[in-house]
């Protein structure tokens, strides 16, 4: 008796029933179009993925690798290189200097530089106090002094005058491969 009465009909049907059926029936449709379309997406986007990794494997042989490493060892050896000739200092440009500026009555006895500090000391002979003074002031006009001072100057019984000069130096001398032409 109970059976019965859940398989019969009552005679009211309840009018959303059938809008909550088709609504239902809508959103499993638009489910299954999103899952088809999502699938096509991902099978494309793996097939671009298969694709860029086939010419990352052309492009990242063991040859390529081998020569790539080759070529960044030759990268570090140049830049070493430059390294070590950007700060490689040209003292032969200061003895042009010297020579192209000491006037033909000045003798040099001995000279002594330091590089670090741009200093440089001479000590020498003159035919007179006159040409010291014609030394110094050619020494002053080049372009690489930036200060000079005497020492020690000295007339000897001969008229001739002993001297020591300290200069001080722009570090550009030492750093210019080609001083004077």
């Amino acid at each position: 008796m109970f059976l019965n009465s859940l398989s019969k009909p009552t005679g009211k049907e309840f009018l959303w029933t059938p809008l909550l059926f088709y609504v239902a029936w809508a959103l499993l449709m638009a489910l299954v179009f999103s899952y088809a379309l999502f699938s096509f997406k991902a099978y494309l986007q793996s097939q671009t993925i298969n694709e860029v990794d086939q010419k990352i494997s052309v492009l990242g042989s063991e040859k390529n690798k081998m020569e790539e490493q080759k070529l960044l060892d030759y990268k570090r050896k140049i830049s070493d290189y430059e390294l070590v000739f950007g700060n490689h200092k040209i003292s032969s440009n200061l003895l042009r200097f010297i020579e192209e500026k000491t006037l033909s009555n000045i003798w040099f006895a001995s000279f002594s530089m330091s590089q670090s500090a741009n200093d440089v000391k001479l000590s020498g002979e003159a035919e007179n106090m006159e040409t010291l003074s014609r030394q110094i002031e050619v020494f002053e006009k080049g372009d690489y002094v930036k200060d000079i001072s005497i020492l020690n100057s000295e007339v000897q019984s001969s008229g001739k005058v002993k001297f020591v000069l300290n200069f001080d130096l722009d570090s550009k001398i030492f750093t210019v491969p080609q001083l004077f032409p």
